[in-house]
C-alpha cells in the first residue's frame, strides 16, 4: 500500500515521501494517528500541485529578496499584551505571531525559518528588534513594540 507521509518523525520518515509499506502497518498505525494518507491519484495530484507553489514561491522570494528586504527594513510592527503587576507579560510574541502580522501588514508569506529571535520569544515591553533573513545576502531589521493592554 502506498501512503504519503504527513509528518516528520526521526530516522524512519520525512514528511512528505511517498513509500510502499505493508498494509495492516498503513492502516493500524499510520492512518489512525494521522501519520500518513493513503495515496490515491487526488492525494497524489494535490501533493505535486503543493509542491509546485511551494517552488514558485521560494523561487519568488529568492528573486525578489533585496526588494522584499527593503521594504520590510526599519518597520515596527506593534503588538498589544497582557500584564500583570510590575508590568509582567504574561505571554510573550512568537514566531507564528510575527508572521502573521507580517502577512497582514505587509501581504509576504514567510516561515519560521526566516524569523531570527533573540530567544525564544519576546517577553519584555517596549521595544526589541528581531531580524528577517530571507537569503544569505538579504537581511531586514524589524522593531516589535509590545504595549501594555
Amino acid at each position: 500500500m502506498k501512503v504519503l507521509f504527513l509528518k516528520h518523525v526521526v530516522n524512519v520518515w520525512k514528511e512528505g515521501e511517498i513509500k510502499d509499506v505493508k498494509p495492516g502497518y498503513a492502516t493500524n498505525l499510520l492512518l489512525p494517528q494521522w501519520l500518513a494518507i493513503e495515496l490515491t491519484p487526488e492525494a497524489e495530484k494535490k501533493y505535486y500541485e503543493k509542491l509546485k507553489k511551494q517552488e514558485a514561491h521560494k523561487r519568488e522570494l529568492i528573486e525578489n529578496r533585496h526588494q522584499i528586504s527593503e521594504k520590510l527594513n526599519w518597520q515596527k510592527l506593534v503588538f498589544t499584551l497582557k500584564t500583570g503587576t510590575n508590568h509582567k507579560v504574561y505571554w510573550g510574541i512568537w514566531e507564528k505571531d510575527i508572521i502573521s502580522e507580517i502577512k497582514k501588514k505587509f501581504k509576504l508569506e514567510l516561515t519560521k525559518k526566516h524569523i531570527d529571535l533573540p530567544d525564544w520569544h519576546i517577553k519584555k515591553l517596549w521595544e526589541s528588534q528581531i531580524y528577517v533573513k530571507l537569503w544569505k545576502d538579504a537581511m531586514a531589521k524589524l522593531f516589535i513594540i509590545i504595549n501594555e493592554e
